[in-house]
């Protein structure tokens, strides 16, 4: 039985495609890939606060086949797994047990994946930190004073702890990938309806996304195939089918060469995106850096200002307080005490004229990105320009720092990848990678290289 945590796992077997081939051919079992990830759980996970419910019924025997064969995965507690309660960061008493699986769920059990537990959000998904008086603050595995963000705090805390080889979060502003940056993780959040939500609790459905959270960007790969694409078999050479083309009309990761980089149209953010006042020295460091090496492997690099960025936050929040207040018309017990962030965001005062307004802008929005995308291949900057603050000095404020680079691209609905880019005093550095809509595997492509190329510095797990 292996001993190692899963995130050593991974890296002896060469990632998810490899661990899953492991259990394949007898090598492993379903449940001493099990066993690893309770084990690591016990050991951390009552200072950590990544998990909401932890489930110790898993499979077991041989003949397990998929992409993701004998994998235990985690998923977040707004995400419906069947037979048990989808809490929302609530008790878990005030909820029936979900009648069936999300169909991000059974996509990733039909390929052959187990779900190990559900994970910790802020009540409601209404935070980018994961406050939760309820099931304790998620906390960063780098150092737990500090917040592993929000909302899908739990899964990326879960995942770079190596107490699940993955995790499925939801992303609204920000959700999935600034956690994933803030714990040194990667995380995708796809273009827009492009992953069903299906079995999702929504909280703003024009910008709701399922996202995910996972080691490496040949990992999220992985799992985008089988997100999209539906269960995916595993043929007698042991490697995974997929469609020659892509949704998106770009090549899956696996056949892409290792020198992709080459020709690659990179712009990098300046202006509002590059603000001294704003982003931290050493987040603004790691993003110089990037772009050098990026040079030196080959792509072109420029600069590019999006100037309307500065004015996306009034217009997105309008449109989230909007669809926020209506779902919490529908999920709020009269009578019942709720965190100061859900009631924050019932209680908006916007009208009718604001959302339109909203709206209004949120369509010039994509349209400037689309012309910026005319230019380039991709946009980069930092993922959040703070690294992670301590909890217990985390206010409103801090959700406003926190999805300050987010927003303006899932306010768009395009997708996002963000990728860990070494450190700043000792805690990571995500940076963003953003495209237009349906370039999701292009972006990953993107990423495995610069990956491969070494352009990257992975921290190791803590």
């Amino acid at each position: 039985m292996p001993t190692a945590p899963l995130i050593d796992l991974l890296a002896r077997h060469g990632g998810l495609s490899g661990l899953a081939a492991a259990v394949r051919a007898g090598e492993l079992r379903p449940e001493d890939l099990a066993r690893a990830a309770l084990a690591r759980i016990a050991e951390l996970d009552g200072d950590l606060h990544a998990f909401t419910q932890v489930f110790t019924e898993f499979p077991g025997g041989s003949g397990v086949r998929g992409a993701l064969a004998g994998l235990p995965v985690a998923v977040k507690d707004n995400i419906d797994v069947g037979g048990r309660v989808t809490t929302l960061g609530r008790p878990a008493r005030e909820r029936p047990p979900a009648t069936r699986d999300a169909v991000a769920v059974s996509r990733l059990t039909e390929a052959g994946a187990f779900v190990i537990g559900k994970t910790n959000l802020p009540e409601l998904a209404s935070s980018a930190v994961t406050g939760n008086i309820h099931y304790g603050d998620a906390r960063n595995p780098w150092d737990p004073a500090r917040t592993a963000g929000g909302s899908s705090g739990g899964s990326a805390s879960a995942v770079a702890a190596g107490m699940a080889v993955a995790a499925l979060g939801t992303d609204t502003g920000g959700s999935v990938l600034i956690p994933s940056a803030l714990t040194g993780v990667c995380g995708l959040r796809p273009t827009h309806g492009r992953v069903s939500t299906e079995g999702v609790v929504p909280l703003s459905p024009t910008l709701d996304t399922v996202g995910l959270v996972a080691v490496t960007p040949d990992d999220l790969s992985v799992l985008l195939d089988v997100l999209l694409d539906g269960r995916q078999d595993v043929p007698s050479d042991g490697q995974p089918e997929v469609p020659p083309d892509a949704p998106d009309g770009t090549p899956p990761l696996r056949q892409v060469p290792g020198d992709g980089l080459a020709g690659l149209r990179v712009g990098v953010l300046t202006g509002w995106f590059d603000d001294a006042a704003e982003v931290d020295e050493g987040v603004r460091r790691q993003v110089a850096v990037a772009a050098r090496d990026l040079t030196g492997a080959g792509a072109s690099v420029q600069p590019v200002e999006l100037p309307s960025a500065s004015a996306v936050h009034p217009h997105a929040r309008t449109l989230y307080a909007v669809e926020a207040a209506a779902t919490f018309a529908e999920l709020l017990e009269p009578g019942r005490t709720y965190a100061p962030t859900v009631e924050a965001r019932r209680a908006h005062r916007y009208g009718p004229d604001d959302l339109a307004r909203a709206l209004e802008f949120r369509r010039a929005w994509q349209a400037e990105l689309a012309a910026a995308f005319a230019g380039v291949d991709v946009l980069l900057t930092a993922t959040t320009p703070i690294t992670a603050p301590r909890i217990d000095i985390a206010t409103e404020a801090t959700t406003t720092a926190l999805v300050r680079h987010t927003y303006p691209f899932c306010f768009a609905g395009t997708p996002a990848l963000s990728l860990p880019a070494g450190t700043h005093d000792g805690l990571p550095v995500g940076l963003m990678l953003a495209g237009p809509p349906d370039s999701d595997r292009r972006l990953l492509s993107i990423g495995s290289a610069c990956r491969a190329a070494g352009l990257l510095p992975f921290p190791a797990a803590p």
